[in-house]
């Protein structure tokens, strides 16, 4: 098979996406939908890219920053450094 030009799958994608919407609100998971419009002939793309036309990436701009712990909680601030004994006496834990 021969792979399409680049932005085909993008307007086949378009063409059935009302089709994609009412097959995956009536329960067909994603593979499912993607096996249907396939056996219809709707449309030719490959599944990774019918998946990427579905899922689309979220910029950089729009993630969310990672959680931080506020300094000073738990005793741990700047200054502070935890010092790990390589060899620790259990005895001394317990």
């Amino acid at each position: 098979m021969e792979p399409l030009k680049k932005g085909v799958a993008r307007i086949e994608f378009f063409a059935v996406r009302n089709d994609i919407e009412k097959l995956l609100s009536a329960g067909y998971s994603i593979k499912l939908a993607y096996d249907h419009l396939k056996e219809a002939g709707k449309i030719t793309m490959s599944y990774q890219a019918f998946y990427r036309n579905l899922k689309p990436k979220v910029s950089s701009a729009s993630q969310v920053p990672e959680a931080r712990q506020p300094e000073g909680k738990l005793g741990i601030g700047k200054e502070s450094t935890v010092k790990h004994e390589k060899n620790p006496n259990i005895n001394e834990i317990i």
